[in-house]
């Protein structure tokens, strides 16, 4: 059996699902389908793979829950600008 835990928010029309396992952690924000995992290449955002450089994964899902209180919904340059790409 896995060890798993699951947490999702409801905000602006919009969740957020964190999701960590033994292996490492995700957050997705549906329908905006945004996804940042550390799965198999470090910290990095789809669907382009590219590095944080934040390794939090309070701090970055605070960062995209912060985001999206104040925008609504993802704006994909807005939020690559806030988490340091």
């Amino acid at each position: 059996m896995k060890d798993e835990s699951r947490n999702s928010v409801h905000i602006a029309s919009r969740t957020i699902y964190f999701r960590v396992t033994e292996r490492g952690w995700a957050i997705v924000v549906m329908p905006d389908n945004f996804k940042v995992d550390n799965y198999y290449h470090g910290v990095h955002i789809h669907p382009d793979r590219k590095q944080l450089s934040i390794h939090d994964p309070e701090i970055i899902y605070e960062i995209i829950y912060q985001h999206i209180i104040r925008e609504g919904k993802i704006v994909e340059d807005k939020i690559r600008e806030e988490l340091g790409l």
